[in-house]
């Protein structure tokens, strides 16, 4: 399957990537590459995340890479990412 970008997702990116870049560049693109790499396995396993639980749809998903969700939708022929934002565990 392809994996697509929304907006909203590549904005998540850049920032991501402007955040760490302020303290180092290198690593800010090494980051990045990591990111985008760990989101690639979507297209061979779509369904290895866990159904978000505020949308509750099958297709509607939460994969967590290097500390960041990544939110996504299964289409029929390809892969959304949503959104990318920090995960944040309120479990105590």
């Amino acid at each position: 399957m392809k994996i697509v970008y929304s907006k909203q997702a590549k904005e998540h990116l850049l920032n991501i990537k402007a955040y760490i870049y302020r303290d180092n560049k290198r690593v800010a693109i090494e980051h990045l590459t990591k990111i985008k790499s760990k989101i690639e396995i979507l297209s061979s396993y779509p369904y290895i995340g866990k159904v978000n639980t505020t949308m509750n749809l099958k297709r509607i998903r939460d994969f967590v890479v290097f500390g960041y969700k990544v939110i996504y939708k299964i289409n029929a022929e390809s892969i959304t990412v949503l959104a990318i934002y920090k995960n944040i565990d309120f479990r105590l």
